[in-house]
């Protein structure tokens, strides 16, 4: 049998509605500004799902997710 798949109830949520967009003639945003626990969240999914710098993501605390979506963390400010 293959390799058991992670899938992402996030990840794909916002994927999908990236096609919503596209679908619809519109352009999907190019940022996402997320709280601390979402971030998390998403950073920890999309790392079993893509490439993604996991030691830059926590540092700088933003990511690209497939090259759709800029991922951050809502500033405190």
């Amino acid at each position: 049998m293959s390799e058991n798949l992670v899938d992402s109830v996030l990840t794909d949520a916002l994927i999908t509605l990236a096609h919503a967009f596209k679908e619809a003639g519109v352009n999907p945003p190019k940022k996402i500004e997320v709280d601390s626990p979402t971030f998390d969240k998403l950073l920890s999914e999309s790392m079993m799902l893509y490439n993604i710098d996991s030691k830059k993501a926590v540092t700088e605390r933003e990511f690209r997710l497939s090259d759709i979506f800029l991922i951050t963390e809502q500033s405190s400010t």
